[in-house]
């Protein structure tokens, strides 16, 4: 398996081409980051944006800064990228094993808060992991495991808001009598209301996933979509609780 590139290299290299004049051919050497990175890995870099249609022209030429390096101006496509950092992410997703769409970047971002958050050491590791899976899966179209994932975190969530508040659940519950005990025994912890319609693709989800059908209702995109931004929510939630416990320092 090729090994993935680094976005933070690839920027440097859209950016330091982004101050040229789009009809300058740019030199690498004039640039610190790329200096340091060398001319070997900076020559990969430019070949595989080259093959996206991200830069163009790429030509030896003796380094400013000396060394003979490989120039290159950016395509009109490469102008676009390098004034958003999102829409270059997901360009060089294909490079950099990155998110390939918007979906699987606001998954992306959410391990990333969670990362950095203070998550129950016991299943951290786990959790996060989980949600790399979905970002895979979604992307590669796995819409089935992708659901299922996510009803993994899910119940993952709400054994967290029962245990707040001292309540036992049983380890057998799934995602939707989880649910039904917080909304019965704390009504005041909010519940989007139209948590249960996702509760019911993830059922049919893990059902079809582990039992021979005749007929088996594979999801939709939409419906993953849907299924992952309420993930993405009750996650959010419990990661913004655990963010004020600390700061009153509980």
């Amino acid at each position: 398996m090729p090994v993935a590139l680094q976005f933070d290299l690839i920027k440097s290299i859209i950016e330091h081409g982004a101050r040229s004049e789009s009809n300058e051919t740019v030199d690498p050497s004039t640039s610190l980051d790329l200096r340091n990175a060398g001319v070997a890995l900076v020559t990969t870099y430019i070949e595989q944006l080259s093959l996206l249609g991200i830069v163009r022209d790429p030509l030896p030429l003796f380094g400013t800064k000396g060394g003979m390096w490989i120039g290159y101006r950016l395509s009109d496509r490469g102008r676009q990228l390098a004034t958003s950092e999102s829409d270059l992410r997901l360009a060089v997703a294909e490079l950099t094993g990155g998110p390939k769409t918007e979906v699987s970047e606001a998954v992306a971002s959410l391990q990333q808060e969670c990362n950095e958050s203070k998550i129950n050491e016991i299943y951290r590791d786990d959790f996060l992991k989980t949600l790399d899976e979905i970002r895979i899966c979604f992307d590669e179209g796995c819409f089935i495991a992708a659901i299922g994932l996510c009803g993994k975190i899910l119940e993952v969530c709400l054994r967290e808001i029962l245990l707040r508040h001292n309540i036992q659940s049983d380890p057998n519950a799934m995602v939707g009598t989880l649910i039904k005990s917080i909304r019965e025994r704390v009504p005041g912890e909010y519940m989007d209301p139209t948590l249960m319609n996702v509760v019911n693709i993830i059922n049919m989800s893990r059902i079809t996933a582990v039992h021979a059908k005749e007929r088996i209702p594979i999801p939709s995109r939409d419906q993953a979509i849907m299924v992952i931004f309420a993930t993405r929510d009750i996650v959010r939630r419990n990661l913004s609780h655990q963010e004020r416990l600390a700061n009153n320092g509980i």
